[in-house]
């Protein structure tokens, strides 16, 4: 449901959300969630404003029960850019520790109602330091994947990160259900341990066809003028297209030299090449195989 727009962006509401305030006003805690509801929607605004400053789209906000989320129009390829990602992931707790600084300060000034100001504070605090959890699709996944992918390839760094994701997801939901079984209202907690699950295995799983999609995007960067760094491999002729693949780095091009069984070499394939031979001979496809086609 759209309640409002913000800097030109839509604004909605989950349903559930909307049953989630009427479950806290019923038990006296909706100042809080508004509170906390409010720090999650301004995160996001600092994720959207950040993410519009690189040329990205924003198609809306959305408040979900357990949060928020800014949905960003070809945010998947814009994440094999660490600097992108890295400055786009770290904008939300970067605002929320702010305004806990401005709010203390307030409050310590007489400015702003003590317990209001520090009910804010705790709100934004508690907001960036869990985003800053190394775990995708957490901000600090998305800061930790962009540091790695700086030296190993973006499928892997994004597999450890995903996996740390799936990894608290786990212990989200163990805890949530151990907190209900014990009579405490904690049902949220295994939501949104659920989500983080259900986000980090689909991050895993479409790993693959975002580079994929990466690449063929560069080819066409390159038809238009882009310089890129050139970064080669030395591969043995019986390997197969996906275990190069995971070798490649963003932001270069690959030439990959191809030695035979005396280590001599065989050929020289281009990035371009290697992309052919994975969409026409699917990913178990050898070297060998790739050269044998193209003579």
């Amino acid at each position: 449901m759209k309640v409002g727009c913000v800097l030109g962006v839509e604004v909605k509401v989950n349903r559930y959300f909307l049953l989630l305030l009427v479950a806290y006003t019923a038990t006296g805690y909706l100042t809080e969630v508004l509170v906390m509801y409010g720090a999650a929607l301004l995160h996001e605004i600092a994720h959207a404003v950040v993410a519009h400053s690189y040329g990205l789209q924003i198609e809306e906000i959305e408040l979900l029960p357990f949060g928020g989320i800014a949905r960003i129009r070809d945010l998947d390829l814009s994440t094999l850019n660490p600097q992108v990602e890295g400055t786009v992931a770290l904008a939300g707790p970067a605002e929320n520790l702010a305004l806990a600084a401005v709010a203390w300060i307030l409050a310590g000034h007489g400015v702003w109602n003590v317990s209001l100001a520090g009910l804010f504070l705790q709100a934004n605090l508690a907001l960036a330091v869990f985003n800053l959890l190394p775990a995708l699709p957490l901000d600090g996944g998305r800061l930790l994947r962009a540091y790695l992918a700086r030296s190993i390839s973006w499928r892997q760094a994004t597999d450890i990160t995903a996996r740390l994701g799936q990894a608290l997801g786990a212990v989200l939901i163990c805890l949530g259900l151990v907190l209900m079984r014990h009579g405490f209202l904690f049902i949220n907690t295994a939501v949104l341990g659920a989500f983080l699950w259900a986000t980090a295995t689909a991050e895993r799983r479409w790993a693959g066809l975002v580079f994929l999609r990466f690449l063929t995007r560069k080819k066409h960067g390159l038809q238009s003028g882009e310089v890129l760094k050139g970064e080669p491999l030395v591969v043995a002729s019986d390997t197969e297209l996906r275990y190069v693949l995971e070798k490649f780095i963003t932001g270069r091009y690959h030439l990959i030299c191809v030695l035979d069984k005396d280590h001599k070499i065989m050929a020289i394939i281009s990035e371009d090449d290697l992309i052919t031979g994975l969409l026409t001979g699917g990913p178990k496809l050898t070297l060998d195989e790739l050269i044998q086609q193209r003579q």
